[in-house]
């Protein structure tokens, strides 16, 4: 799926035809265009991931604030009109939801990279 910003004038003047977005929900500026889950691939997912890493040895009230401070960033109406703009969504997770987010999303990457050969 294309992002909606930059494909929204061609779709708009009939150039691109959007069949499905490989997001786990439907997109706002597309809100027509079915999910490849919806479509029957129950496996296919594919998200932007960013996160925020710091040392393991960070203290923990430097950690408390970080995490607050990250929270408080993705609710703010700028942030949140940035990702709308782009054609996206925010799904903020802290780092409980997070941490097993990354773990079994990296599995699932490394599981068909193999499959197509191009890791040992």
């Amino acid at each position: 799926m294309p992002c909606a910003k930059c494909a929204g004038a061609q779709v708009d003047d009939g150039k691109l035809r959007v069949l499905a977005n490989w997001g786990a929900q439907r997109i706002a500026s597309f809100p027509d265009v079915p999910t490849l889950q919806e479509l029957g691939y129950k496996d296919v997912e594919m998200c932007i991931r960013a996160g925020l890493f710091g040392q393991s040895t960070l203290p923990p009230p430097i950690v408390s604030r970080l995490r607050e401070a990250m929270a408080q960033v993705m609710k703010s109406p700028g942030v949140i009109k940035t990702f709308e703009a782009s054609g996206s969504f925010i799904a903020y997770q802290g780092a409980p939801e997070f941490s097993p987010f990354v773990a079994q999303d990296s599995a699932r990457l490394i599981a068909a990279i193999r499959k197509i050969g191009r890791v040992e």
